[in-house]
């Protein structure tokens, strides 16, 4: 398209038929700058409408527009400053029929990004997404505190079959969305539980893509202290408590039975406890025997504080930020025994809950002072 051209006739000597003509040739390209700005306007409007099919087309893919609306917004942002600084640029003869049209323009854009504003926030409420994205980084611990995204994973009350798979399957998940940000298992209250579970739940953390780090608000005994103490980095409040002990077992049949569940214990107690007193520095009969000389029963428990000089866990903090809780109202937790382990009453008075039989060549590993937890 064609420069704007202003012809100067004040230095140029003519008759007055040639003025008249030189005139009338200005008007003429007046009329054609006035034209020529017209179709420009046409053509941005043709081209804002064109991006806006562009960005609606794009709103339908709900992901991309989820996890990349900063993007979306910025790109925008600069291609609507581009549009106004360009119409600015632009050479206007009548500088108020100019404004006019650029206030309009202005005006316009602005209403388009403030509709894509708020597509963006009606797809998210969609997705039930209330509150900025969860925060990922690549080191969490930062300057004395913790920050959690949503890629994490509840571990509480007792680990009992089926507990590995729910949490290698949510490993698994976080792995395949991306192997470069941490997964955190937290443990508010965790009793223990069944040993194979526990290993296998160990496996998955080590062999995982990206880093497994636990956390424990509260108690993590038996399995759920073993899990703590071999995770890649593993957290904890300063009141938390870790605690071990030997395996426990019952026994039932004839001599012969019982050295065999006692070879079998033996096997699986040296497979669960000897990581832990690697990592502490120490062999597995001294580990075992400060068990007894911190309590008479084997339970050895730890403030988190005193954990981290044992080596059971590896930094205590004092503020942990949970930055993927992005709903207003959120889910139950998952019941790791949903529909068993129902609170019952024994002859005596005493409450208990009987726990579920767990596969052969199994065994509970968890924390039992009061017999609550029945088998």
């Amino acid at each position: 398209m064609a420069d704007h051209v202003d012809i100067d006739t004040s230095d140029l000597p003519m008759d007055e038929e040639t003025k008249n003509t030189m005139l009338e040739l200005r008007r003429l390209q007046l009329e054609i700058n006035k034209i020529e700005l017209l179709k420009k306007k046409n053509d941005h409007d043709l081209q804002s409408k064109r991006d806006i099919a562009v960005l609606e087309k794009d709103k339908l893919q709900s992901d991309e527009i989820t996890h990349n609306k900063d993007l979306y917004l910025e790109k925008a942002r600069l291609e609507l400053e581009n549009a106004l600084n360009t119409a600015k640029q632009k050479k206007c003869h009548d500088e108020l029929t100019c404004k006019h049209e650029l206030d309009i323009l202005e005006l316009k854009l602005q209403k388009e990004k403030l509709d894509l504003q708020i597509a963006l926030r009606e797809k998210q409420d969609a997705l039930g997404l209330q509150s900025e994205k969860p925060e990922y980084l690549r080191e969490p611990f930062v300057d004395g505190y913790l920050v959690i995204s949503d890629r994490r994973i509840d571990l509480n009350g007792v680990i009992w079959q089926g507990t590995a798979r729910h949490i290698i399957e949510q490993i698994e998940f976080f792995n395949n969305q991306s192997g470069e940000y941490p997964i955190f298992i937290v443990i508010d209250t965790c009793y223990g539980g069944s040993v194979r579970e526990g290993l296998q739940i160990v496996k998955a953390m080590r062999y995982s893509r990206s880093p497994v780090y636990v956390v424990v608000k509260g108690f993590s005994a038996s399995m759920s202290a073993v899990i703590t103490t071999l995770a890649a980095k593993s957290f904890a409040l300063p009141d938390a408590v870790i605690l071990h002990h030997q395996l426990l077992n019952i026994a039932f049949g004839n001599v012969a039975e019982h050295r065999e569940q006692l070879k079998i214990l033996e096997e699986w107690n040296k497979r669960t406890l000897q990581p832990v007193a690697e990592k502490m520095g120490i062999s597995l009969d001294e580990f075992t025997e400060q068990m007894y000389k911190h309590n008479i029963a084997g339970d050895w428990e730890e403030f988190a504080d005193n954990a981290v000089k044992l080596k059971w866990v590896d930094y205590v903090v004092t503020d942990i930020r949970e930055t993927g809780y992005t709903k207003k109202h959120l889910s139950e937790n998952h019941k790791m025994f949903d529909g068993c382990c129902n609170e019952s009453v024994d002859d005596a008075g005493n409450r208990y809950v009987k726990l579920p039989r767990l596969s052969p060549m199994d065994m509970y590993y968890i924390y039992n002072r009061d017999k609550y937890y029945r088998f």
